[in-house]
């Protein structure tokens, strides 16, 4: 029997599950390379750079030392300027540089001729001095507390103190009276500390020649000068 005459045609349909969750993750698989492995793979890496840096250092930090001071020393005994922070670089004569004499002045390796009355009168310089002693001296050591700038003056910390080629020397020292700047208050100021060696300590801010005078047991007493250079020369 043919059937021409409808309306509607039903098709029957069984429905179908969806999807497991578990499934799906499971078609997916692990993603290694998303957002939240990042951290981990950042780990790794600072791990394998430090590694690597460890064992290059351990293997190669001698070589390298010894390389860098070789270089160095090269350097100097070429001639070539060796600099240190702000200082003032040393403008030597070649001959010094090269290390080829140990004296030298501008004029060449053995200065201008000396007369023979003047020669005399330096090489036995004990003779016509009084309260000349090189067995005893000044020594100072600063450092900035306020560096200078072009608008305003530094301030540096000075310590003073005496020191002596021998023990037996020093001893015979009693009494340092400092004659100070006529900028301080107090310009003269003494001390008997010897077992701080006759320390002196300045706050100031401009360079100046300090003057000692040395009081020695059943001995002449000695004046002694010390200029007081400052860090970052030269001064204004």
């Amino acid at each position: 029997m043919k059937i021409t005459n409808f309306q509607t045609i039903y098709i029957a349909q069984t429905s179908e599950p969806s999807p497991s969750p578990i499934l799906k993750r499971e078609q997916e698989g692990v993603n290694l390379l998303g957002a939240s492995w990042v951290p981990f793979w950042q780990t790794i890496v600072w791990l394998v750079f430090w590694v690597f840096i460890i064992k290059y250092i351990n293997n190669n930090f001698r070589e390298q030392i010894s390389i860098l001071f070789n270089a160095f020393i090269t350097r100097i005994e070429d001639g070539s300027p060796v600099k240190f922070g702000n200082f003032m670089e040393l403008n030597a004569p070649l001959a010094i540089k090269n290390a080829q004499v140990r004296t030298a002045t501008s004029e060449g390796v053995s200065g201008i001729t000396v007369p023979e009355d003047i020669n005399e009168k330096v090489l036995n310089y004990q003779k016509y001095s009084t309260g000349l002693d090189e067995s005893v001296y000044l020594i100072h050591i600063s450092e900035v507390i306020v560096p200078k700038t072009l608008e305003k003056r530094g301030l540096y910390r000075v310590k003073i103190w005496l020191e002596a080629y021998s023990e037996v020397d020093f001893n015979n020292c009693i009494r340092v009276t400092y004659r100070l700047h006529d900028s301080f208050k107090k310009q003269i100021i003494a001390t008997e500390s010897h077992n701080n060696q006759f320390e002196l300590w300045l706050n100031m801010w401009g360079e100046f020649t300090v003057i000692a005078y040395v009081e020695r047991k059943n001995q002449e007493a000695l004046w002694l000068t010390r200029y007081l250079d400052l860090p970052g020369r030269p001064p204004e």
